[in-house]
């Protein structure tokens, strides 16, 4: 069970649709301008067309282009390999989304070195004092 809404009718119901797909399954597809820009439904209904292109950020590299299975979170981890098959962690500190004028998309993930023994430390520790 499928409902078509503009974006801006939708606005103000958020809760509501949100909450109507939680309980009934339905989805509901957000239209600009007679397109889909969005989709509300359950969660596990609800999945992306594809994966999600990214550039990533890696320390004061240059971005590179990726594919993701979806958009990552500030507080994600990354384990990135180089040509020698040696790995490293990175944390992602931001995600930005550029906007075009013509509603195209970028998103670009910035990525800080991350210590996974240092993190792994502070957060037994923080355990212990709780």
């Amino acid at each position: 069970m499928e409902k078509t809404l503009g974006i801006e009718a939708a606005r103000a119901r958020l809760g509501d649709i949100a909450d109507h797909a939680r309980t009934t399954g339905q989805v509901t597809h957000l239209t600009r301008h007679g397109r889909t820009v969005a989709v509300i439904g359950p969660a596990h209904a609800v999945q992306p067309a594809g994966n999600v292109k990214v550039m990533l950020f890696v320390g004061d590299e240059d971005g590179r282009p990726c594919a993701l299975p979806a958009v990552p979170r500030i507080g994600d981890t990354f384990r990135l390999f180089n040509d020698e098959d040696e790995d490293s962690f990175w944390l992602v500190v931001a995600v930005q989304w550029d906007l075009g004028p013509n509603g195209e998309a970028e998103v670009n993930v910035l990525l800080d070195p991350h210590d996974v023994r240092t993190a792994e430390r502070d957060a037994t520790e923080n355990a212990d004092h709780a």
